[in-house]
């Protein structure tokens, strides 16, 4: 993890830019670093001939509000529904935290108590995530709607986009299709197939041009997960960047149920994370753990593949800090 940290720091120091009286030979341009301990936190230049540095102030925890790179307010159930769902929210509520207090961010969870997404609680995030599902009233929907038109980020992972209305209930009264989200904002409309089992599948970069994927090799493995497939063609919507997609072939299928024929799949070219160039926004389909439906045991974790890590922090980072 200390290598996708340093990645990330030098990627995004450069929005980090202000201009303040120099302790220093000669007056420059600094550029100001949170530094922070258990009890304290202050800003230092990064120039190492500058010694520079504001006043330490006292807080509690390791990274406060106000000293934190940003501010991260998460949602989902962390049990009850899909228990692979669920076991993947609780894995994030530990690994999340975690890297929190080693990059100097925030991370607050709400469960599925949407009602914090109102305008004054959004106002004091920087990021929201998604875990495994998605405000189901409007209220809540619209206020979601306003923090991203007005500049906010966000992440969704895996069931988060899921729905399943048919087209001619789409717009009904009463109908659960929330229609800027699912085709504009998103822009897959509804899932349409997936593979099983969960499997680890080698991922393909399309584009390094966006933070998610500037420090990626070309192809990494992922960690075991479920892969969906969508109603639309996200590759013919121009508002939409394609940056992860799984490419299966006959000698390498995603999948591996020979119960479940169908789901496995032996071709095609399959968006895994995209961002929508409209929004500060990324979508993975990554956060549905291995487990077994019998017992329940867990067999896989999200978190186990370090390139997988170091596109989700980047991604955070680079929504925020853009």
């Amino acid at each position: 993890m200390q290598r996708a940290f340093r990645l990330t720091i030098a990627f995004f120091a450069s929005f980090a830019l202000c201009v303040l009286p120099a302790a220093c030979k000669a007056p420059h341009r600094h550029t100001l670093l949170w530094h922070r301990t258990q009890t304290q936190h202050w800003q230092e230049c990064s120039d190492p001939a500058c010694d520079f540095r504001t006043d330490p102030e006292e807080h509690e925890g390791g990274v406060c509000k106000e000293c934190a790179e940003f501010r991260a307010l998460s949602f989902g159930f962390a049990e009850g529904g899909d228990t692979a769902h669920s076991d993947f929210a609780r894995e994030a509520n530990e690994w999340f935290p975690a890297r929190g207090a080693e990059l100097g961010f925030t991370y607050d969870f709400m469960r599925n108590d949407y009602s914090a997404l109102n305008d004054e609680t959004l106002a004091e995030y920087d990021i929201v995530l998604f875990l495994n599902d998605r405000p189901h009233v409007k209220e809540q929907q619209e206020a979601f709607e306003r923090f991203m038109e007005g500049g906010g980020a966000w992440i969704g992972f895996h069931s988060a986009a899921f729905s399943m209305v048919d087209e001619a209930d789409k717009d009904k009264e009463g109908s659960d299709y929330w229609r800027w989200y699912q085709d504009e904002f998103l822009g897959c409309g509804n899932y349409k197939n997936n593979t099983w089992n969960p499997t680890s599948e080698p991922l393909t970069v399309e584009t390094h041009e966006h933070p998610a994927t500037a420090t990626l090799p070309d192809v990494f493995l992922s960690a075991p997960c479920e892969w969906y497939g969508w109603e639309y063609d996200l590759f013919q919507n121009p508002d939409i960047t394609v940056l992860l997609t799984l490419n299966p072939t006959q000698e390498d299928p995603a999948g591996d149920n020979p119960h479940k024929p169908n789901e496995i799949w032996h071709d095609g070219h399959y968006p895994i994370a995209w961002a929508n160039n409209n929004y500060n926004m990324l979508y993975t389909n990554m956060g549905h753990n291995l487990q077994s439906y019998n017992d329940f045991e867990k067999e896989s974790k999200t978190f186990s593949s370090e390139e997988q890590c170091t596109f989700l922090l980047d991604a955070m980072f680079g929504l925020t800090l853009d």
